[in-house]
């Protein structure tokens, strides 16, 4: 009976986190592996290990690491972290008499994470960015070659980041637009075919080497649709998987570092004249505007078939605004006759 309950309860535990695909509240891929007297023990002490190293991966990800640093933050501990967390699910399981192995995903629930984070003095950064394709590149291999690299790139799973991101499969469709298989030819015009292609607006180009049994990455951030390029820097790991972990978490620093706003800034009202051509996408500029970091509050003044005015409440530096929106799809710029406008990037 004990084992049909639990059995029961894994599984509605496995729809709730499923239901959250995509979320930065959910942290997946966590690996347990521990050992007790008998399996049962096993599995409690391995799922309160990964429940708790992905309560710190959340905080991690969610946080800046120069605050946490300024205010002591040692991790979140053993008994604050079940009390976040809203679901589990668990995958790739292995048990013996004494052992027990497996992959969790954690959701958590946001409420819970919110005030934790104030409790620890840390501010919250949970708004995501556009989705970016990656396209792993391996010195001396072809681009679609297959190899360590970009096998640990199609392994990982990175929807739940805050940057999220896709790595590129190669199809048919592009090996007739990349004609010749060498990064170096993937100009502004071969990228935006690749982009309508997945449908995305965001590319990341990770040139990597060996290093010792890891590798050595260049991160190249590009937006298609502004064809504005960005070097990030070089990331290390001692494995492929510690090396992509890496490029991850520095697409996230640098996407934290552009969308946090300091709390002690005043607060600037900017009237904006938003335009759309459907409702779903009127829905989705409201969400990117609920969803900013910047925006701390937005009042709707008027709204019609193809348009609305509303006044956005903001933190006063209207480039780090700019640079939010445009990650995440959306134009704010200037117009001679209807002042700040706000649309989806190449609306016409």
């Amino acid at each position: 009976m004990f084992l049909r309950v639990l059995a029961i309860f894994l599984f509605a535990f496995s729809f709730s986190v499923r239901a959250l695909a995509g979320d930065p509240y959910t942290v997946s891929g966590v690996h347990v592996d521990a050992i007790a007297d008998n399996a049962l023990e096993a599995q409690t002490l391995a799922i309160a290990q990964g429940q708790h190293a992905a309560a710190n991966v959340l905080v991690e990800r969610m946080s800046l690491a120069s605050e946490r640093a300024a205010k002591g933050f040692a991790g979140v501990s053993e008994t604050d972290a079940p009390k976040m967390i809203r679901a589990l699910e668990i995958a790739n399981e292995k048990r013996s008499a004494n052992r027990y192995l497996g992959d969790i995903t954690v959701a958590f629930n946001r409420a819970a994470v919110e005030q934790y984070m104030r409790a620890m003095g840390l501010r919250l950064i949970s708004t995501q960015s556009r989705k970016r394709l990656v396209i792993p590149a391996l010195q001396g291999n072809g681009l679609w070659t297959p190899n360590s690299w970009s096998s640990a790139w199609q392994q990982a799973n990175m929807e739940n980041a805050l940057t999220p991101m896709q790595a590129i499969t190669p199809n048919a469709d592009v090996f007739r637009a990349v004609a010749n298989p060498d990064v170096r030819a993937l100009d502004m015009k071969t990228l935006k075919a690749i982009g309508r292609i997945y449908g995305v607006q965001q590319i990341l180009i990770v040139n990597a080497e060996p290093q010792g049994s890891g590798f050595s990455a260049t991160i190249q951030d590009i937006a298609i649709d502004t064809e504005q390029s960005r070097y990030l820097g070089r990331v290390r790991g001692v494995t492929a998987a510690d090396t992509v972990a890496n490029v991850v978490r520095k697409v996230e620093d640098d996407w934290k570092a552009s969308a946090v706003t300091a709390v002690n800034t005043k607060t600037v009202i900017l009237p904006v004249s938003i335009l759309y051509r459907s409702h779903a996408e009127w829905i989705n500029l409201k969400d990117v505007i609920n969803g900013s970091a910047q925006i701390r509050s937005a009042q709707l003044e008027a709204v019609s078939k193809n348009g609305a005015l509303m006044s956005l409440y903001y933190g006063g530096d209207i480039e780090r605004l700019r640079n939010e929106l445009a990650f995440k799809g959306v134009s704010l710029r200037q117009d001679e006759n209807l002042g700040t406008v706000l649309t989806r990037t190449g609306y016409r």
